[in-house]
């Protein structure tokens, strides 16, 4: 059986100069593999204020933190984990973050919105 897994993906800027054809030739490459979740990732989010901070949602009922890091050509790691949000009592569908990193939204199967502060990992809302 396979281990779930979120993989970080990189994209590349295409060497192309005309915008018509940039985002068709663009590509994408693997940098390496984030490991936490118990089963399938469902959402991803980041902030262009701190492009380093992920969030991801799993159907394993939560909300990984991931510091990102630029990790050596040799090693697959490409981030760690800072914490996880709990609290969820079924699939966590999608998760976004706020405009200055400070705060999740996750959304579940539970029929739930939860906000999140990300600095200590605590529900400071339930909707």
């Amino acid at each position: 059986q396979r281990k779930p897994f979120a993989r970080t993906i990189r994209r590349s800027p295409s060497a192309t100069p005309s915008p018509a054809t940039a985002i068709m030739s663009e590509t994408l490459s693997l940098r390496g593999t984030l490991e936490g979740h118990g089963d399938w990732v469902t959402s991803l989010a980041t902030t262009p204020e701190d492009p380093n901070l992920l969030l991801s949602s799993s159907r394993d009922k939560s909300v990984m933190v991931w510091r990102l890091t630029h990790a050596s050509s040799d090693s697959m790691s490409y981030g760690y984990a800072l914490r996880a949000l709990r609290g969820h009592s079924h699939f966590v569908s999608d998760v976004v973050i706020s405009s200055d990193g400070a705060f999740a939204l996750s959304a579940s199967w539970d029929s739930e919105l939860r906000l999140w502060d990300i600095a200590n990992g605590k529900c400071t809302r339930r909707f």
